[in-house]
């Protein structure tokens, strides 16, 4: 038998019945997938929904019109189809708000778009009294691929009146506001991301490919690609590993096969607000992270699963279940573990919330552990404070022999101290208890009998290890790291003559951070206005060697912006963080300063 199902004509008959399986039941696309690659994109929006109960939806008509105003601002979007359009093909189609993502892909594609756009004020709050009042708005809107279904971008933005001196307004005009503020920082986020795309440079075995772009193009382990051929979404992948230059992924969905030359492009990771803007994932979209292997459920599974559900709600009502999914974890900052409170039953019955690290078996040793009833309403916690530290680290915690188990039991160990800038994968799990109640006696009335009995029964789970994120602890650049100009808080701002910034004389320079692959400078006048400001971050630096400076272009384009404003102190701060990191957060640095010194004296002919 070992022979025969080694043998490659066996095999191949074995994969060809299983893909003529599952074609009879794979869901059918609702139209030819294909992608838009256009530098610019024609957009359908869509009326925005109000989730804060403030105004209702005048206050959302009122954000979709500061969108498409900013959008329409830009060269990146064609924001041309009118709302008279969108609401006549609306009612062609019989399609009612909200929409959900089939909803939007049949109006992008009766509205000829490539892209729709959907948003949703998350929250709207009013502060102060007086001239101090202010309202802050908070905003997520997602732009979806017309042809897919995908999000190819998208942005979840706050804004924050400005304070008035001299008169108190009202709050409407403060909600009005905020709500153009967060339109224009929704808008311009979304203008800078650059959506990483890459080409198939070669298979490697059945499952995995070769890409020719790296970290230096914004791929990092956990980033997942639709691949596309002539335009058409052909597979997708989950990128693993990234050096400088290339990458390789795992196949996690093929429809036609893929090829070298074939391109790939990232789907966006939408920021997790605690629930989407308005609308469900498509049947027929990328598979979800972590859950590609699964395929598609048969009749017989559907029919089982139904009869699960049936048998689960049953259980709910006897008061337990020990069948709590993994939580799905993020990193909305640098170094930190971010989750939704919601989830499980906001806390109810958790004992702890275990976050592991690089191990991830039921008998993994937690590196931090949190109390619920103090945290878990929190939503995130970070992770750098285990780092360097003196001396090692006592980890106490609860942990059970067996999932489920009828008792647990306290542990604790030393976690070795670690110094920053150690890149780690970290997941999280978490420790609940289910008390069933079981009673024999169905009357309502008091009166015991010899045939009554009751009791309540306590059994401890583990949920499933949650998602992966990768995290790495970085130092922020402190004065002490600074070489040049070399500044002490304590002592005078160092002088920059500006002639010594243009020829390479002075350049601003700092010792590297250890785990740091990336950094952006920011340089800023003290007294605001007095002197323009300057930054690289569309172009940061990628670099590892033991100081890193300026490139010649930055330092020249840093000195012809100073060249005028002699006398002027200006502070500047350096940024970094490792491109593989989840959080795309970057650590700031402390504050540094310099004098702009005047010209030197023309010499005496």
């Amino acid at each position: 038998m070992r022979q025969l199902m080694q043998c490659r004509a066996v095999r191949s008959i074995c994969y060809a019945l299983i893909i003529a399986l599952v074609s009879t039941i794979a869901p059918v696309p609702l139209s030819p997938a294909r992608a838009q690659l256009m530098p610019t994109y024609s957009v359908g929006v869509v009326e925005f929904v109000n989730e804060s109960g403030v105004q209702g939806d005048l206050l959302a008509r009122l954000a979709t019109d500061a969108v498409v105003v900013e959008m329409s601002k830009t060269s990146r979007y064609d924001v041309s189809i009118t709302r008279t359009q969108i609401k006549s093909e609306m009612e062609k189609l019989d399609l009612h708000m909200p929409l959900s993502k089939i909803g939007l892909v049949r109006l992008g594609e009766a509205l000829s778009a490539d892209a729709m756009l959907e948003g949703a004020i998350k929250s709207v709050q009013l502060a102060g009294s007086g001239a101090t009042r202010r309202a802050t708005v908070t905003l997520a809107v997602q732009m979806i691929d017309q042809a897919s279904g995908e999000i190819l971008n998208g942005a979840v933005q706050t804004g924050t009146s400005s304070a008035r001196v001299g008169y108190a307004p009202d709050d409407d005009a403060l909600i009005v506001e905020a709500v153009n503020n967060a339109a224009f920082l929704a808008v311009k986020t979304m203008v800078d991301y650059v959506i990483p795309e890459a080409t198939i440079q070669m298979n490697i075995g059945e499952d995995q490919v070769m890409l020719n772009k790296g970290v230096r193009d914004g791929l990092k382990p956990g980033m997942r690609m639709i691949v596309l051929r002539n335009k058409e979404i052909i597979g997708y992948i989950d990128i693993r590993t990234v050096s400088p230059n290339d990458s390789e992924a795992k196949v996690i969905k093929s429809m036609r096969g893929i090829q070298p030359e074939d391109k790939a492009r990232a789907i966006f990771d939408m920021p997790n607000l605690g629930g989407s803007a308005a609308s469900a994932p498509l049947p027929t979209g990328a598979p979800a992270a972590g859950k590609a292997h699964k395929g598609t459920i048969s009749k017989i599974g559907k029919f089982l699963l139904g009869a699960g559900i049936v048998f689960g709600l049953a259980s709910l009502f006897k008061s337990g279940r020990g069948s709590e999914d993994a939580l799905n974890i993020g990193a909305s900052d640098q170094a930190q573990v971010s989750w939704d409170p919601s989830k499980l039953g906001h806390g109810t019955n958790v004992l702890q919330l275990q976050i592991l690290r690089d191990s991830f078996d039921e008998g993994a040793r937690p590196v931090k552990v949190l109390d619920p009833t103090t945290a878990w309403d929190l939503g995130k916690t970070t992770i750098k404070d285990i780092y360097g530290v003196s001396g090692d680290v006592t980890v106490n915690y609860l942990t059970i022999a067996s999932n489920p188990a009828t008792s647990y039991s306290p542990a604790s160990y030393k976690l070795a101290s670690e110094p920053y800038g150690t890149t780690h994968s970290y997941q999280v799990r978490v420790l609940y208890k289910v008390v069933t109640g079981t009673d024999e006696d169905d009357d309502d009335d008091s009166t015991t009998d010899d045939d009554d009995t009751s009791s309540d029964t306590e059994k401890y789970y583990y949920t499933p290890v949650s998602n992966t994120i990768v995290a790495t602890a970085i130092e922020p650049v402190r004065n002490q790291d600074v070489v040049s100009p070399a500044y002490v808080a304590s002592e005078p701002a160092p002088e920059i003559q500006i002639s010594d910034l243009q020829q390479g004389i002075t350049n601003l320079q700092w010792n590297r951070k250890d785990g740091a692959d990336i950094y952006y400078v920011k340089v800023e006048p003290v007294i605001p206005g007095s002197a323009p400001s300057w930054n690289n971050m569309s172009s940061p630096i990628y670099e590892t060697n033991p100081t890193i400076s300026l490139p010649a272009a930055q330092r020249i384009s840093l000195a012809a912006t100073l060249a005028n404003y002699s006398e002027k102190v200006m502070k500047w701060t350096v940024y970094c963080r490792h491109i593989s990191d989840t959080s795309q957060a970057w650590v700031q640095g402390e504050e540094n300063r310099f004098v702009i010194s005047g010209l030197p004296p023309a010499p005496n002919l």
